[in-house]
């Protein structure tokens, strides 16, 4: 055990101890000091316990507050050893394992791979074209942040692609996702595959869909699609950055954007 974190413990212990054992001695009848502190006949006051009785009381106030004070450096110093420990965890193991390689077919039929968007940074969205009112709102969203930060002075010339992977392949044609995407920003990709690609793409992505069974083998094409509510930020180098859900507005996002690229920004100084 680090005898930083049992320092606090046994500080407290101390001057518990050495605060309660400041007392005024006991003094007898017979003692000089009491005779001589006696009231005297022309109206004197016992003056000398009562001085010794307030330097014992500052200095057990003293020692409390002095105690304090080093009860908060040490519970400061335990907080910041904590913090250490949990950075060296947190390095250890790396970012959250959100993310990785894939290979698709574009919304104009072209093969693409993860590392064609490199160099820029990425907005990633799994929905499908069916979908009757989340995906729309959250497609927006993503466009007023495309918006937004092009607008922004000094972000004019940052790269960010909206990106929509449909995670229904059976309906989602790519002629059908071209005509989607194009609704909402003209920046917008749109992407799709095989069943067995989408699944494994949104495994990597820890992303959660489900449809039911004859969505994949019937010729049935009324159903729903569930699926999780939410779009990543992945940087130049396709790491996951951070993701975002329903109720955080355009305007939340494109500040967290622009603050991890001023993060970026500073680090290649």
């Amino acid at each position: 055990m680090n005898p930083l974190l049992n320092a606090p413990r046994t500080l407290v212990r101390g001057l518990w101890r050495s605060a309660t054992a400041v007392r005024a001695p006991r003094i007898s009848a017979a003692s000089p000091r009491f005779t001589s502190s006696l009231p005297t006949p022309d109206g004197g006051r016992v003056k000398e316990n009562e001085k010794f009785a307030r330097m014992t009381w500052k200095s057990g106030v003293a020692v409390v507050v002095s105690g304090l004070g080093l009860l908060g450096y040490y519970e400061w110093q335990k907080r910041k050893l904590e913090e250490r420990r949990a950075a060296a965890m947190n390095q250890g193991a790396g970012k959250p394992l959100v993310g990785g390689p894939f290979s698709l077919v574009d919304h104009d039929g072209r093969p693409v791979t993860d590392l064609d968007f490199r160099g820029k940074y990425m907005l990633v969205y799994f929905g499908y074209t069916f979908c009757p009112d989340i995906c729309p709102e959250e497609l927006e969203k993503m466009a007023l942040v495309v918006d937004s930060l092009s607008k922004k002075e000094g972000y004019s010339q940052e790269t960010i692609v909206p990106i929509f992977i449909s995670c229904d392949p059976k309906r989602d044609s790519v002629e059908s996702i071209r005509e989607y995407v194009r609704d909402f920003h003209p920046k917008f990709v749109g992407l799709t595959g095989t069943y067995a690609q989408i699944k494994r793409i949104a495994k990597a992505y820890r992303l959660y869909f489900s449809a039911p069974p004859r969505a994949v083998d019937d010729d049935e094409t009324d159903y729903l699609v569930d699926h999780s509510i939410f779009f990543y930020l992945m940087d130049p180098n396709g790491k996951y950055v951070a993701h975002f859900g329903r109720t955080d507005t355009a305007e939340e996002v494109t500040e967290k954007v622009i603050a991890h690229i001023k993060e970026e920004r500073a680090s290649k100084r």
